[in-house]
């Protein structure tokens, strides 16, 4: 994140203006949100600089008030997405997979930057595998623990399921691919963008018999 700092010197050797506003690669309409509500400030206080009948104690916490408005619009943290979901169905698949199975994935990102998972499903057997990845095919992380005892068994493939697939916490140490060596930050960024998927592998369906897009979800376990 680059600071940038600028003076306005309205009013030669009586006050001088400073404002700072933070650059950063975000999207276009928050970028113009914040940059007009920082300008907006700014411009209250260059004009509490022309009313001369002001206290000077009075303008310098105006001043000072201002800035911390402007500095707290930039700050991004209302706009970090910790929550994520998927449908998983038959029909996401290319080419589609006619299956009476289908399942639910929920995401969540705790403060210390670790992503926790569940992965629900129905009227499924025969599971091999369990994987988040990209529409290319790409592994970023295996989301299934194959030595789990699920529906009775503790080894794969699994016998028919109703429930609870998997459940468990992903760390950075858990990412493949394109991720690896990287943060689990830099997966929730692709799951901002709706490039990750969640899908699971069976016996009758190897590359997967049904599968979901990750995207941004409201509340915690939606």
């Amino acid at each position: 994140m680059k600071l940038n700092c600028q003076k306005s010197n309205s009013k030669p050797a009586k006050f001088t203006s400073i404002f700072c506003y933070y650059s950063e690669d975000i999207k276009t309409d928050l970028t113009i949100v914040r940059k007009s509500l920082i300008d907006l400030g700014v411009l209250i206080c260059m004009k509490m600089e022309q009313l001369e009948l002001v206290h000077t104690s009075r303008f310098i916490s105006i001043m000072l008030f201002c800035a911390l408005s402007a500095l707290l619009v930039s700050t991004p943290a209302f706009a970090q997405q910790t929550n994520f979901g998927a449908i998983l169905s038959g029909k996401n698949l290319s080419p589609p997979v006619k299956t009476v199975a289908s399942g639910t994935a929920k995401f969540n990102v705790d403060a210390q930057g670790n992503m926790s998972y569940q992965l629900d499903v129905k009227n499924i057997k025969g599971v091999i595998g369990a994987h988040i990845g990209l529409q290319n095919g790409t592994d970023l992380a295996q989301v299934f623990n194959p030595y789990i005892e699920i529906a009775g068994k503790s080894e794969i493939p699994t016998g028919v399921v109703n429930g609870q697939l998997s459940k468990g916490v992903l760390t950075t140490s858990d990412l493949s691919g394109t991720l690896e060596g990287k943060n689990v930050t830099d997966l929730t960024k692709l799951m901002n963008t709706g490039s990750v998927y969640v899908t699971v592998r069976t016996q009758a369906n190897e590359n997967g018999e049904i599968q979901g897009q990750v995207t941004p979800s409201n509340t915690t376990g939606q």
